[in-house]
């Protein structure tokens, strides 16, 4: 009820992780498609102009003339209205603990809701980088604070030096040298730095998958263009030393529940409901749609649905909403297994799951 309560409490500012953004997203969007067809034109309509605009002010930083008087107006005649929503003080978000997808961060920015991405760790106390309103790439993690040196590693890792990095592990001389390299700190994670000095994070170095066929992919991308989908809530891409990708996914239960009320599906739970011809006709779809969008080798060729969102209760999520892929893979690895069965066949292949067994 986090929404609820920002419309109640009215901050100014916030923290936050990816998660509440994307349902930030996801509920606009829902109560812009049922509203009357002129309000949904012109809500899209607003937003083309709106992106127009943020691009041009803040990423191209040139005079917005004339384009700055029509977001002006589309600002006071809709996105106004939708930061009443949550509270109608909110100056901007800080965003940090996973990569925030790009066309989501721009969507805030266009509401007139910034959000600033920025990386650090607890080694780092905690900080690093941080987009700025003068340096904002929407799928960037800023530039780094002052005092703070970067550099990547042969492989891509992301290494750090500055003040505000510990000195060590407390009474753990091991880890404290796994840690480091010529006093510099190995954060672990796989990145990237642009010609004007934005990082971009690519995901973690001891997440990337190697396939049978040698191709190192980061799963993280791909999960979140999965979870863009307004079908699916979680996502878990799977093909360490295997010949191709798989995943798992739960469904966003109320938007699957509006499906089977358009589509007149009977069903007696989430159980059965997800392996309806129908439900599994349309999760095929969204995924082949994505799947044209992607290299042949970063694919789905295989995937399950899940009824049960992953959790921090179900042991599946971190605190801060990250996958535990360990854990996952130890609930759900026959599972997975199963989807390499297939023998290559490009059919999706669906499984029935019952408490993750």
């Amino acid at each position: 009820k986090v929404m609820e309560n920002m419309a109640e409490i009215k901050p100014t500012a916030m923290v936050s992780v990816p998660r509440l953004f994307e349902k930030i997203h996801s509920r606009i969007y829902d109560s812009v498609h049922q509203s009357s067809p002129f309000k949904r034109n012109l809500f899209h309509y607003a937003v083309k102009v709106g992106s127009r605009y943020v691009q041009q002010k803040f990423i191209d930083k040139k005079p917005v003339g004339f384009l700055g008087l029509q977001y002006r107006f589309f600002d006071r005649l809709v996105f106004s209205k939708v930061r009443q929503r949550f509270g109608g003080c909110l100056r901007f978000f800080i965003c940090g603990g996973a990569p925030l997808d790009k066309t989501i961060n721009e969507f805030m920015w266009i509401l007139g809701m910034p959000v600033f991405n920025g990386y650090g760790l607890t080694e780092t106390s905690p900080a690093v980088t941080l987009c700025s309103l003068n340096d904002i790439r929407f799928d960037s993690v800023g530039k780094p604070l002052d005092e703070v040196q970067v550099k990547l590693a042969e492989d891509g890792e992301l290494m750090l030096k500055g003040p505000m990095i510990m000195q060590g592990y407390y009474k753990n001389d091991e880890a404290t040298t796994e840690t480091f390299e010529d006093g510099w700190l190995k954060t672990g994670d796989i990145a990237t730095i642009d010609k004007d000095g934005f990082i971009y994070i690519v995901d973690r170095k001891k997440e990337i998958i190697v396939t049978a066929g040698g191709k190192n992919i980061a799963p993280q991308p791909i999960e979140n263009d999965l979870r863009l989908d307004k079908y699916v809530s979680q996502a878990f891409v799977f093909g360490d030393r295997k010949p191709y990708l798989v995943a798992l996914l739960t469904p966003d239960i109320e938007r699957l529940l509006d499906f089977t009320k358009d589509e007149k599906i009977e069903y007696l739970d989430i159980d059965e409901l997800v392996h309806n011809e129908k439900v599994q006709k349309l999760f095929t779809a969204r995924v082949e749609a994505l799947n044209k969008q992607l290299p042949p080798y970063k694919t789905i060729k295989h995937f399950a649905l899940v009824p049960r969102d992953f959790s921090i209760e179900g042991g599946e999520l971190t605190p801060t909403l990250k996958l535990k892929r360990k854990e996952i893979y130890k609930k759900y690895g026959t599972l997975v297994e199963e989807l390499y069965m297939q023998n290559g066949s490009s059919l999706v292949f669906q499984q029935k799951t019952t408490n993750g067994e």
